[in-house]
């Protein structure tokens, strides 16, 4: 995919009104807490969402992606925020050029802020074909932890009701042992998520590899789960350790 997509679409009117609600405090303490080296304008998600919405309604669906892929191209913090609201649109349907998008902006994800931000579109594309599991399943062993995070993050709907998580959780598995607070984060949320239903399979998962894991993932997987359930996985570790 090229870069030079400022020759397909521009980009400017949507930067000028975009830089107009620029928070000069804001953008130092949003700096500050994604330990960015990026620009911040400081421009909350809500008014980038907004002004997404605004343009869209002018724009055919290539030219959203192709306006997406500019903002992207920019290296912004704030710019980036919208190229991936863009692709979450409702009228943006699951697409190999999305997903093809969405692959090309996790080249330079270095953060959860963006990452997440294109979770929503990762997961319109993964639904509509799960062939692209595959694909993730290689991202596991990527040596860019957020390409291995994304792996879990991307298919957390596969944590909900009606379907199968046994293939995330063999990832999941895989990754007990990474050090990388990002990654032990993900875990845990991949199983809360799927502990709100099904906790008994929660218990087995954090029974098999709570020694491994670190608190961070502990915490996160079951500070959502009933008292039971806290209390039988934490029973079954004293046995298991006494």
């Amino acid at each position: 995919m090229s870069n030079k997509t400022d020759s397909i679409i521009d980009i400017a009117p949507f930067l000028r009104e975009l830089q107009q609600l620029t928070n000069a405090e804001r953008a130092i303490a949003h700096q500050n807490y994604h330990k960015s080296s990026r620009e911040h304008w400081g421009i909350s998600v809500p008014e980038c969402d907004q002004l997404v919405r605004a343009f869209s309604k002018e724009l055919t669906d290539t030219k959203l992606l192709d306006l997406a892929k500019a903002l992207w191209d920019t290296n912004l913090f704030d710019p980036m925020v919208c190229a991936a609201k863009i692709l979450t649109l409702p009228r943006l349907k699951a697409s190999p050029e999305m997903w093809k998008t969405i692959r090309y902006f996790l080249k330079q994800v270095d953060g959860w802020a963006l990452e997440d931000g294109l979770a929503h579109a990762a997961w319109k594309c993964i639904l509509a074909n799960e062939c692209l599991l595959d694909e993730l399943e290689e991202w596991t062993q990527h040596p860019n932890f957020w390409m291995r995070r994304a792996a879990l993050v991307y298919t957390l709907p596969f944590a909900k009701p009606g379907r199968n998580p046994e293939r995330m959780l063999q990832w999941a598995s895989g990754y007990a042992t990474d050090s990388e607070w990002f990654i032990q984060k993900a875990i845990g949320w991949w199983l809360r998520v799927l502990g709100a239903h099904n906790p008994e399979r929660v218990s087995l998962f954090l029974n098999a590899h709570w020694n491994k894991l670190k608190g961070v993932a502990r915490k996160e997987s079951t500070r959502k789960l009933s008292v039971e359930w806290q209390t039988r996985i934490l029973q079954f570790q004293v046995s298991n350790n006494s």
